[in-house]
């Protein structure tokens, strides 16, 4: 099991921006402890946001919307791995401007390909659209694909993540917005670390402008 603090803050292509600090729990359910885990396991993950919103209208705070996964990883060798399942969005902020409103499920497919020793590379495919929640909230429905490499640092304990994300959105014609992002993390003592990114918003649909996250995380 492993959990970690996390804070982003987003600067929107309007003048409004978010803040979010999220508490994250991923926990692996192995087969020699679960019946339901198969038999590669379950990987499940929970995180419960408090966010602060800058509008024109003020600034709004409070609990954003919860989003919880579980993958099942039917293949797993020395070289490949492959994770299947999906995630859901509960409507759980406690202002408006804090959250969708809508209940939202999102499956998704990953392909690993493991770098022995070094780290490893991925693309994973994620595909979100409403089907409950509050009927004055907009529906929606969008793709997203990112590209993800994770490289650690020969004999050192810090490691790089390069990694970039299309969004689509078919409720807007298939427009289109891309991101790219750098990750630098360090490994500290008794399994804990911690990690810096930016992330730079890009074409005339992207979602943010720019981002900054970081986080501070520790495995059982």
């Amino acid at each position: 099991m492993a959990w970690s603090l996390r804070e982003e803050f987003y600067n929107l292509p309007q003048p409004p921006w978010n803040s979010a600090f999220l508490f994250r729990v991923d926990r692996a359910f192995l087969p020699e402890h679960s019946r339901i885990a198969g038999k590669n396991g379950i990987l499940a993950r929970v995180d419960i946001p408090l966010v602060v919103a800058g509008r024109p209208d003020g600034t709004f705070g409070g609990l954003g919307d919860i989003y919880a996964q579980a993958l099942r990883v039917p293949v797993l060798t020395r070289r490949f791995a492959f994770a299947a399942g999906s995630g859901i969005t509960v409507p759980t902020a406690t202002d408006r401007h804090l959250g969708n409103g809508k209940l939202l499920i999102a499956p998704v497919a990953i392909p690993v390909w493991l770098i022995p020793q070094r780290g490893f590379f991925f693309i994973k495919v994620q595909d979100y659209v409403t089907f409950a929640g509050a009927d004055d909230r907009p529906d929606l429905h969008y793709l997203t694909i990112t590209p993800l490499l994770l490289w650690r640092l020969k004999d050192k304990p810090y490691w790089m993540q390069f990694d970039g994300e299309t969004q689509t959105d078919w409720n807007e014609g298939g427009h289109t917005g891309y991101k790219a992002g750098l990750l630098f993390g360090r490994m500290m003592p008794n399994r804990r670390g911690a990690w810096i990114k930016v992330e730079v918003g890009m074409g005339a649909y992207r979602v943010a402008t720019f981002a900054i996250k970081a986080s501070v995380f520790k495995v059982r």
